[in-house]
């Protein structure tokens, strides 16, 4: 997100495991700060009452596409089909429209999928620090310090709701990016295609 303001946008993808999405939704609530979530279609079928509890806690939540597949491999056809599938999945636990919201599996994306996704009115929304919180030997230390020594205007944090250590770190993480004068925000607010 270009800007010179000290804002700084976390957001966090999911696609399978939620246990540790309590500790991160109760983290962010005593911080005050909003984050954004990319779900896949599965996880919200999987997991509906979580799903809930992201939009009881009024984060704004993005299309993570349907089955985490590489969007640069599979057909035009696929591609829409992954949209409209988690777009429709969105809608039946009430989570509203995911667009312009969307995060590519794995990060991938070429001048074709962009296009793909502008026609079905999405935007890709990609990121400046990727924590690799995923990583079962990646520390909460490790992911926290990670990101603080990258932290600038305008940054988007990738992370996972599956990652146990990031929930671990996150309420020490919210507070040392206030103390660096730092504020939270949602993309809705930060990317003016999303608006």
């Amino acid at each position: 997100m270009p800007t010179k303001q000290k804002v700084v946008a976390l957001t966090f993808d999911a696609a399978y495991d939620p246990a540790p999405l309590g500790a991160i939704l109760d983290a962010l609530k005593d911080a005050g700060a909003p984050a954004t979530f990319f779900l896949t279609g599965e996880f919200i079928h999987d997991f509906p009452a979580e799903t809930k509890k992201i939009v009881a806690a009024g984060h704004p939540i993005g299309s993570h596409s349907y089955s985490h597949p590489d969007f640069t491999e599979i057909s035009d056809a696929k591609v829409r089909d992954q949209l409209r599938r988690t777009a429709a999945a969105m809608k039946e636990v009430g989570a509203g429209d995911p667009r312009p919201l969307f995060r590519p599996p794995y990060g991938a994306r070429d001048t074709r999928v962009l296009r793909l996704l502008a026609s079905e009115g999405y935007v890709s929304v990609y990121w400046a620090i990727d924590t690799l919180d995923w990583k079962p030997e990646r520390t909460a230390a490790q992911i926290k310090e990670t990101i603080l020594s990258k932290l600038q205007p305008g940054a988007i944090v990738l992370m996972h709701v599956g990652g146990k250590e990031t929930a671990k770190m996150l309420p020490g993480l919210l507070d040392e990016i206030e103390a660096r004068g730092y504020r939270c925000v949602d993309l809705r607010e930060a990317l003016p295609e999303a608006g």
